[in-house]
């Protein structure tokens, strides 16, 4: 029952910042006709509290950007734009910018806000291609591997239930490290990567032939 519960928060959400990812898409500019895909942009902490792994490091709070005061559980999501230092400036000649109005729907979800420190929104969109996600730091303790696990099936859950339903899983390296990726039945495409120097998780979905996605997670930053 729990893990339904999970799930159901994380769609929820998701189905959220899609409505918030539409206006950004059409505020940059029209989508060809046979866009039926709206994008969004979240990243859905599922309320779990999970035991440490050892030697596990996404709860560092040395990592680049990390605050200098940790927060306590409840007390809110830091929006925290240093955070974005991972991801490139650019993917395909297209600006990666901060999306402030995503933090500001997640941030409103309980399940986000039990799990995660701080946080950082993105998008990258030029017509009908589109990336975007989060740059997310957990609260100390929280990570594990069955965390990260859940925390990438709520989100692709999440994401593909606009978008279709969840068509496949797959894992391929890129930049040098171990990315998980989901292919929703619509086109839309989920990534996941552990960015273990930083001390982050990244998240993102994307859309279009360009993969801006793709590039952009061959493109982080150690």
């Amino acid at each position: 029952m729990a893990t339904r519960s999970r799930t159901t928060a994380a769609t929820s959400v998701a189905a959220r910042l899609v409505a918030t990812l539409a206006l950004v898409v059409a505020a940059c500019g029209p989508n060809p006709a046979d866009t039926t895909t709206p994008p969004l942009a979240s990243h859905v902490a599922s309320p779990m509290t999970p035991s440490p792994t050892p030697g596990s490091t996404p709860d560092r709070t040395d990592a680049p950007g990390a605050s200098a005061t940790p927060q306590s559980p409840g007390s809110g999501v830091t929006e925290d734009a240093s955070l974005l230092s991972v991801m490139p400036a650019d993917v395909d000649g297209v600006a990666v910018r901060q999306e402030t109005v995503a933090f500001a729907e997640a941030a409103s979800d309980p399940s986000f806000v039990a799990n995660v420190e701080a946080a950082a929104f993105f998008v990258a969109v030029d017509a009908s291609d589109l990336a975007s996600g989060v740059v997310a730091r957990l609260r100390p303790g929280v990570f594990s591997d069955a965390f990260f696990r859940d925390w990438r099936d709520t989100y692709n859950e999440g994401a593909c239930a606009q978008a279709g339903g969840v068509a496949g899983n797959a894992e391929a390296e890129l930049g040098g490290r171990t990315a998980y990726i989901t292919s929703c039945a619509g086109g839309l495409l989920a990534y996941h990567a552990l960015v273990d120097e930083r001390g982050v998780i990244v998240s993102l979905i994307s859309v279009g032939e360009r993969r801006l996605g793709e590039q952009l997670v061959d493109g982080i930053r150690p």
